[in-house]
């Protein structure tokens, strides 16, 4: 295998957080490459419906109040020097995003907004109705290509190349399958999240996790895996993945009823249809489990103009044979959004001096323990960006801040790689993390989980790198023997302080956990 030349910054993505990375070097004119499994454009950024959150209007709102938001839906497990800086820098990348010519929706002069569940004021703006991912990954795909940026499609990266204790790169398979290294002084993992653990998931067939699974077999600090988001409100139908039906829905004044026609979010928490994700999860998740079934009702009748509103989800409900304007549409939680990855510090500097990471891959302490909507989006922009500003300035390796406190310089043996001589389908293990880890969990059922994962063996890489975060998923969620945001034990239902910290993985097949700083927990 003929090694390349020498890039400065490898960007492995290209979704919002990796494009956002690698627009920036390119502009400090760093030579930088781009490496991503499909085209440049499928990324689960393109899928993103609702907006992004981001505290643009100082009459009603700041970035304080943001802070309070993003910090209460994470239910006590946020880092707040990290949710800071997401919050005070959120909204000048919002301002060079519409400056590379993304097209927000505007009511009058004005951005419009809407409110999502968690937030306590209108700040989620938002493109073409419901396709504000979309949007954003065409002005980033389109300033990516002006800048005349390397790219190379359909390339699958196998492992991170490690040389005298510092990243140098990745070993991959180009376009025709050949294998090939991809030499690089800084190399940034921004490859998403692993909804493809699940059978039941809103994630594009592209989330595998392979950035983490590459930094576990690494032994790179991984942490918060147990935290996988399920959206409350995907549409119930035997579509894989799950048709998402945004939080704006409602934000806009749809409401979630039962059987019976039962409003019932207002007896679950004060902000009613509006409370945070793993609130709503729970509550649809529980009725299902007492009334026999395998979903509720999303009663969105009473938004005028849905189809000028939401175009998108209106062609979706319309190609299952709904009319959102007179139906009840049938939902249920579907595996959404990993709140967890490689540990950084808050400028996306992984423990191995030279790996950064950024946005769905990366544990930067945003999201705590249950990410706040329309923050994902905001995250990737952020520390893309704040990736590059230390790349910039000489950074190396990791300062002692947010998540990487008590964790910078841990790197003593990397989790063992699933083998590759198997035959297990990825529909096998899907189904074992949908039933034994998903919204609802107890010992029981994860160590049956765990028994069943560990005896598996898979087919391919992407089904590996499932298989791996699959394992480390379980893992976590039986050693956190609480009920914390989207980790809900039901032999365990309260929060304890005793597990105030992040499990961590990296010395092992088993997490360790690491109790979070004086001050940094909310």
């Amino acid at each position: 295998m003929e090694p390349e030349p020498m890039t400065d910054v490898l960007v492995l993505g290209s979704g919002v957080a990796g494009l956002t990375a690698a627009i920036h070097a390119a502009r400090r004119g760093l030579r930088t490459t781009i490496l991503t499994k499909a085209a440049l454009d499928a990324s689960a950024t393109a899928w993103a419906q609702g907006g992004v959150a981001a505290a643009l209007e100082e009459d009603t709102d700041s970035p304080d109040l943001h802070l309070a938001d993003t910090v209460t839906a994470g239910a006590h497990l946020c880092d707040v020097d990290a949710v800071r800086v997401l919050v005070t820098e959120g909204p000048d990348r919002i301002r060079e995003l519409i400056g590379f010519g993304a097209r927000f929706d505007h009511l009058g002069p004005a951005l419009a907004t809407t409110r999502e569940g968690g937030h306590s004021v209108p700040r989620v703006i938002h493109a073409g109705g419901d396709a504000t991912g979309a949007e954003i990954q065409r002005a980033l795909a389109a300033t990516a290509r002006d800048l005349g940026i390397e790219v190379r499609e359909r390339w699958r990266v196998t492992e991170l190349l490690v040389e005298d204790g510092r990243a140098a790169g990745v070993a991959a398979h180009d376009a025709a399958g050949a294998p090939r290294q991809v030499r690089a002084r800084h190399t940034v993992v921004a490859t998403g999240g692993a909804g493809q653990c699940f059978a039941v998931t809103t994630n594009p067939t592209v989330s595998t996790g392979d950035g983490i699974a590459m930094a576990l077999r690494a032994g790179v600090a991984v942490a918060d895996v147990e935290f996988m988001q399920f959206h409350p409100t995907a549409l119930h139908s035997p579509a894989t993945p799950r048709v998402l039906l945004s939080e704006a829905l409602r934000g806009e004044g749809a409401v979630l009823r039962d059987d019976d026609g039962v409003a019932f979010m207002a007896d679950e928490h004060p902000l009613g249809d509006l409370a945070p994700r793993d609130v709503v999860a729970r509550a649809i998740t529980r009725r299902c489990v007492a009334s026999g079934r395998d979903h509720m009702w999303l009663d969105a009748t009473a938004i005028r103009g849905f189809a000028d509103r939401f175009p998108t989800i209106h062609g979706l409900v319309r190609d299952s044979g709904l009319d959102p304007a007179h139906d009840f549409l049938p939902v249920a939680p579907a595996a959404h959004y990993l709140s967890g990855g490689i540990v950084t510090d808050l400028d996306g500097a992984a423990n191995l001096p030279g790996l950064w990471a950024c946005g769905e891959a990366a544990c930067s302490g945003v999201h705590g323990a249950n990410r706040l909507a329309s923050n994902s989006l905001l995250d990737g922009l952020v520390f893309g960006s704040r990736i590059v500003e230390a790349i910039a300035a000489g950074t190396d390796g990791p300062r002692a801040s947010g998540v990487m406190r008590g964790v910078a310089g841990w790197t003593d043996g990397p989790v063992e790689a699933p083998a590759l001589a198997g035959s297990t389908r990825r529909e096998d293990f899907q189904r074992v993390l949908t039933r034994d880890a998903g919204v609802l969990r107890d010992r029981e059922r994860l160590e049956r989980a765990g028994d069943t994962l560990a005896a598996m063996r898979a087919a391919t890489l992407e089904d590996a790198n499932l298989l791996a975060v699959g394992r480390a998923l379980v893992a976590a969620a039986l050693a956190r023997c609480e009920s914390r945001g989207t980790h809900t034990r039901l032999d365990f239902p309260d929060r304890d302080p005793v597990y105030d910290g992040r499990f961590v993985f990296g010395h092992g097949p088993a997490p360790r956990l690491v109790p979070l700083p004086a001050g940094a927990l909310t």
